[in-house]
């Protein structure tokens, strides 16, 4: 998916209410900005979301000289669902669709997103996503698909949202699960650290898509990555990112799962904002 001229108002707040969060400094701000605005003024706008926030954060975290400035805040909400994680793992061993739980309980978690220009109020969507009908859903050819898989490939996406992930995918019956993290640090995306913080490496193999794109963004993903999209039976992709970063690229059974941040995605997959989806790509 290229850059929409709809999506630069969208980038300048979502950026400008990083920069004037905690993590940057009031003295860096106005540079953060000045440099942001230069950057829109020459970037290539077939460049997809994601793509362009690659370098956006790379802006962040070379003017902080810090790898990895948004540490604390996803140490706080890994930690967060962790401590909630016998309390979530309770509610699907009572259910009477276990499957359909943990994946609307890893649907809920994608709010857990400092990306988004949207806030959403993490305890309360996560709630929601367990009680309100899904805009799209095609959770039904999902988990017909993992019952005859080998193979999974589950891509994640941001701290906290991933303790939802390792549930549902202790559910999950299939042979080979894969759990794919970005290649480095960028917001609150998940990376190799958080997922062994959480235990991820105990219920699946642990890679990443060798790029610090805040999504999954093919072209720029490492030739592993590729190998193990083209191979396995079923590609779960979670959240907005990789939706922007993989929606042209075909796969016999791939399924987003996310919820809607924004008007554009939403009306390019035919839901409204704010609504929880699985969609057979």
């Amino acid at each position: 998916m290229i850059t929409q001229l709809e999506c630069i108002p969208c980038t300048v707040n979502s950026y400008l209410r990083l920069v004037e969060s905690e993590v940057v400094p009031p003295e860096k701000r106005e540079e953060l900005m000045r440099q942001l605005l230069h950057f829109l003024s020459g970037v290539d706008y077939q460049l997809s979301p994601p793509a362009m926030g690659r370098e956006l954060h790379r802006m962040i975290r070379d003017s902080l000289q810090d790898a990895d400035p948004y540490r604390e805040i996803k140490e706080k909400y890994n930690q967060m669902m962790l401590d909630l994680y016998p309390t979530f793992r309770e509610m699907i061993e009572q259910s009477l669709t276990p499957f359909e739980t943990a994946m609307r309980l890893a649907i809920g978690g994608n709010v857990i997103d400092f990306g988004a220009k949207y806030q959403f109020k993490v305890m309360e969507t996560i709630q929601r996503a367990m009680e309100h009908e899904l805009s799209i859903d095609d959770s039904p050819s999902l988990k017909k698909a993992l019952g005859s898989a080998r193979s999974l490939l589950y891509i994640g996406d941001n701290c906290g949202e991933i303790v939802l992930d390792k549930l549902f995918l202790e559910y999950l019956d299939v042979p080979e699960k894969t759990f794919v993290v970005r290649g480095g640090p960028v917001i609150n995306d998940i990376t190799l650290e958080d997922a062994r913080l959480v235990g991820m490496d105990q219920v699946a193999r642990v890679v990443s898509t060798g790029d610090d794109s805040p999504g999954a963004v093919w072209e720029s993903t490492s030739g592993e990555f590729k190998e193990l999209f083209k191979e396995a039976d079923v590609v779960i992709s979670k959240g907005q990112g990789n939706l922007e970063g993989l929606m042209e690229v075909r796969h016999g059974h791939i399924y987003y799962l996310l919820v809607t941040k924004c008007e554009l995605i939403a009306d390019r997959i035919g839901c409204g904002k704010g609504e929880f989806v699985v969609r057979k790509g």
